[in-house]
């Protein structure tokens, strides 16, 4: 199993992304709410580059007393990738797919150490 230094944590501030290449892959690194998180940089739908896009929250609908929509929320819990190509989301938790679980990214364990950060693939 490969171990590949994807930079310093001081590299991933401010919602910086590392692209690196793990055992042939493209494979990009980001940093949120202090956990690092690292993807294979192909969305399942068609390729696209995924790790360009944005992060945003899972849109919830927010519920009256009769179960009625009131309005919609972005989640602070549940965030997204969303692939630049064609909107396809994915949580960065588990890298599956919001719309169709079956899909997701390929995810890879990246781990601190030090100042430095390393993805595990």
């Amino acid at each position: 199993m490969a171990e590949v230094r994807a930079g310093r944590v001081a590299d991933l501030a401010g919602g910086q992304r590392i692209l690196l290449d793990v055992d042939g892959r493209e494979v990009f690194v980001f940093e949120r709410d202090g956990r690092f998180h690292a993807f294979q940089n192909v969305c399942p739908h068609m390729g696209g580059p995924v790790g360009e896009g944005i992060l945003m929250g899972k849109v919830e609908a927010v519920l009256g007393e009769h179960r009625e929509t009131v309005r919609e929320r972005f989640s602070t819990t549940e965030i997204h990738i969303v692939c630049p190509w064609h909107g396809w989301e994915f949580d960065i938790e588990s890298g599956e797919c919001a719309a169709l679980r079956k899909f997701k990214l390929r995810r890879y364990e990246a781990v601190q150490r030090g100042e430095d950060v390393y993805v595990v693939g």
